[in-house]
């Protein structure tokens, strides 16, 4: 046989694929809400983060059951060693913060509780950026490049601008990030329904066949 299977490619499709439905953005877009919250003051909100942890797994199946797979059918992709992924993130926000801090220090000759708050858009939108350029890598979907300049472009805008309150460019922030995502994650969705229609079962064979 002649023609070699790219299997890094043959992956990078598969992830694609599934992850047009659109769930990433949702999921996303409401832990931006909780987090707004939670700037807001509103603790309330808090344990929803929580929940979101503990129940993640079951609620991205419990989605891609009712609404992806009947639609491409079920996709099994390799498994990634959680701990090492966790160990990488936490050492990339701690690198991201340890920047800032620096960042900071450079600029204003002085580190203070203020300006670490007035800079946090930045320190959110350079972390999705790592996030973001890692779902890219596994997809090579663009749409997270747009995502990418999104939410860094906004980190940066809301960075340099004043507030009254310490958390408020926080708040808008992570509150305007939210809208983007829910609202690219509805469109994305509403789009996957119209290319992917669920194919109807042949009469006489059980859907659990």
């Amino acid at each position: 046989m002649s023609d070699k299977i790219n299997l890094k490619e043959m992956e990078q499709k598969a992830y694609k694929l599934l992850n047009q439905d659109g769930l990433m953005e949702l999921l996303m877009g409401a832990i931006l809400f909780v987090v707004s919250s939670t700037f807001g003051g509103k603790s309330s909100f808090a344990p929803f983060l929580a929940m979101y942890v503990i129940f993640i797994k079951q609620i991205v199946e419990g989605f891609r059951e009712r609404y992806t797979y009947p639609r491409i059918g079920y996709l099994k992709l390799p498994d990634e060693e959680g701990k090492n992924i966790g160990i990488g993130i936490f050492t990339f926000m701690g690198a991201v913060m340890l920047a800032l801090v620096v960042f900071i220090y450079l600029i204003y000759g002085r580190i203070s509780g203020e300006l670490f708050y007035k800079w946090i858009p930045l320190l959110i939108g350079l972390i999705f950026f790592g996030g973001l350029q890692y779902q890219y890598s596994k997809s090579g979907d663009k749409l997270s490049l747009v995502y990418t300049a999104i939410a860094v472009g906004l980190g940066l805008v809301f960075s340099l601008l004043d507030f009254p309150e310490k958390l408020i460019g926080a708040q808008f922030y992570t509150l305007s990030l939210s809208a983007v995502f829910i609202v690219a994650g509805v469109l994305r969705f509403r789009k996957f329904r119209n290319d992917y229609p669920v194919q109807p079962v042949p009469e006489g064979v059980s859907e659990d066949e």
